[in-house]
Order: structure tokens, then sequence, then C-alpha cells
């Protein structure tokens, strides 16, 4: 048995939920170690908190700065400071200490720079698994010039974060070709993560005559709006023809053709299943499930949140959605999605049904394994 140490940014929930594939497909024969942040530890605590076999910790990190529903750029960037000068310092004393006292094998982070600082510090390789990388590995040519820019921007923030990793893994919903310099880096690229939950043998059929699953239930589009979300989306979407149910906004009364429902993993994967398709904001982790499983997307990303306006418009470049920034996001928008969405599936059919990067991503992981680790952890198999 094998000591993991894994790390992730607590923004959201799409790193948590990686982390969590890996997790479920390992904990039966490594000991695991998770440092979480944020909205990442609020989404594992329900599952780890009081876990015998994983060990779940909750640190300080990163998080987006929000003023009237929308990112606020300078202010998320000064936060990113502040954090660096006051909470990383003694952060990565803590994660050294944790590091000499039980002597991880190995040791990765999903874009949460504290714990490859302490690697360092203790003279530990370390492995990176993130969708950030992409901003600066792959080749996005493809984009328009404006978001080539602020990728290169943004980018700026992935060598910040950490840089000497031992692997750079890169889960993704799309695919790119890779830079030279990161291809000579031996970076590799890997689908998205699918959870268990998520994780299906047969896939949900949809009619396209009467837009059903084989669930039975009738057609309906699920959605997952930040809490943060500007409040005229929830006006477009009670317009809708067909019902949408609604999660991130809490549990309300329904309104026009929204019903409200409160985060609950299992609850949100039956409906994932389910639905006719999605209208959400546009994380890397949301839309390779979405993928996986053949659910067209109208992606609504902020138009400050660069990433998730990339993912997009990759999503689009696919033909497997069509997306709207959520500042212009009208009813027509949604009506347009409606009707093209069969198109969309068989593309979906076509290209990137049941794609997952979890087994990819854990024979990386285990190959760093010590090798006299290693062997016992086969015999032990």
């Amino acid at each position: 048995m094998a000591k993991i140490f894994m790390s992730m940014s607590g923004e959201g929930r799409g790193h948590a939920t990686r982390v969590r594939s890996l997790v479920e497909r390992m904990r039966d024969r490594h000991e695991i170690t998770l440092f979480a942040p944020g909205d990442a530890y609020r989404f594992l605590e329900p599952q780890y908190g009081n876990d015998p076999d994983v060990r779940l910790i909750e640190i300080p990190g990163l998080k987006f700065h929000y003023v009237d529903g929308n990112i606020h750029l300078t202010k998320t960037i000064y936060q990113g400071f502040y954090y660096q000068n006051s909470h990383l310092p003694k952060l990565v004393q803590q994660l050294v200490d944790e590091i000499e006292k039980h002597q991880p094998d190995v040791i990765l982070t999903d874009f949460e720079p504290a714990l490859p600082r302490a690697a360092k510090k203790c003279g530990k390789p370390f492995l990176s698994m993130t969708h950030q990388h992409f901003l600066v590995a792959y080749d996005l040519s493809i984009l328009p010039m404006h978001l080539r820019f602020f990728a290169c921007f943004i980018g700026l923030a992935v060598p910040m974060h950490y840089t000497a990793q031992k692997e750079t893994i890169i889960s993704s919903f799309f695919k790119a070709d890779l830079k030279p310099r990161w291809k000579k880096k031996g970076a590799v690229c890997v689908g998205p993560m699918i959870r268990p939950e998520v994780r299906q043998d047969k896939f949900p059929v949809v009619s396209p005559e009467t837009g059903s699953s084989d669930s039975g239930q009738p057609p309906f589009l699920l959605s997952y709006l930040r809490k943060q979300a500007k409040t005229d989306v929830v006006d477009i979407l009670k317009e809708s023809p067909i019902p949408v149910k609604v999660y991130g906004l809490g549990e309300r009364e329904p309104l026009g053709a929204i019903t409200f429902h409160e985060i609950h993993p299992q609850h949100f994967v039956d409906d994932l299943l389910a639905c006719h398709g999605v209208v959400s904001a546009s994380g890397n982790q949301l839309l390779g499930e979405c993928m996986y499983l053949g659910k067209p997307v109208l992606g609504i990303p902020e138009t400050w949140h660069h990433e998730q306006l990339i993912n997009a418009h990759f999503l689009k470049a696919m033909g497997c959605g069509d997306f709207v920034t959520i500042e212009k996001f009208q009813l027509k928008h949604l009506q347009n999605f409606l009707e093209h969405i069969e198109e969309y599936r068989t593309k979906i059919l076509e290209t990137c049904l049941g794609n997952d990067g979890t087994d990819d991503t854990i024979a990386i992981i285990e190959r760093n394994i010590p090798v006299e680790i290693r062997r016992k952890v086969e015999v032990a198999g």
C-alpha cells in the first residue's frame, strides 16, 4: 500500500470531482490524504469527513472575487497576491510537517500551490494533474485573437502556482495538439476524470422523437448555476418550452418552467443521466461528464471567466453544443439550442461518448510509486 498526498484548488467543484474520481479507484490499495480548500472541501467532506480510510484536511486556498454577480478580475488578482503573502508561507510549513511525518510515496496536486512548494522544500518530487495547464501547453490557434491573448495573460498564473513537476497530466474534455516544448517535457493529455456515480457500462438513450430518456422521465433540461449568477438567467429559464431543473441556487418555490434543487451529489447525477440536455456554466469537469454521457450543452460562461469562455469555444468547435455569455443570454439562444440539440447529440456519439481519462491518470500515478512499494501493491492486488 503506497501513501499518496493530493491537493487541489478550492474554487468550484471540478478540481475536487477530478480528485474524487481518482480516490475511489485507488482507495482499495493505497493510503490517501487529501488537502482541500473552499468549495472542494465542502464537496468532499460528506464523503470523506468521517472516512477511516481517507484523510481529509481543510486548508486555506485561492478564490475568485465577485461583485454584483460578476468576477472582478482586479480584485481576484489582488486577493491572489494577498493569499500568497499572508496564508501561503504558513500553509507550506504545515504541509512540510505533514510530509516529514507521513513520508508520502507520491505527491500530486490539481492546481494548488502550497503542496508543491512543501514537496520541493522536502526534496520530494511531485506530479501535476490539472485542466489549467492547457493554457500554456496546448496549441490554441483555433481560438479568436482576444481569447488567445487572455490565454497568454491568465496562463501566467500557471507557473506562479508551481513549476518543476516531475509529470504534467492535462485533463480536458477537448483535444488539441501540444506545443513542441511541452511535448519535449513529456506532458500527457488525458480525457476528463469521470466520477464513479457518472461512470456507466450502458449509456442513457434519449429519443430524438420525444426527447424522453430511457429513465422514463419526460424531457427536461438540467442547469447548474453559481449563486453569484445574474438573476435574469432565472427569468429567461422560467420561459423554457420544457421543464428546467436548476441546481446551485438553493431550494426555492417553483418558478414558471423551473424547479430549484439543493445540491446533492447523487440527485444531481441522477438528473444528469436522465436529462435532455444541459444549460450551465462551462467548467471542464461538467462538460467532460456531459460529453461522456452524450448530453448536449448550451454553455453560459461569464465574460470575465476566460477559462470557461475558452472551454465554451472548444465545445462549439467540436459541434457538441453551443454557447453564449451569461450577460448576453436570451430566450432565443435557448430556443435555438433546443432546435439543434439532436445534431449536437449525434456529434457527441460520433466523437467523445464514453471518453474517460481516469485509468490513464492512475497508470501515471502508480508508475511513480517507488519500485519496492509498487511490487508490494502488485502482489497484494
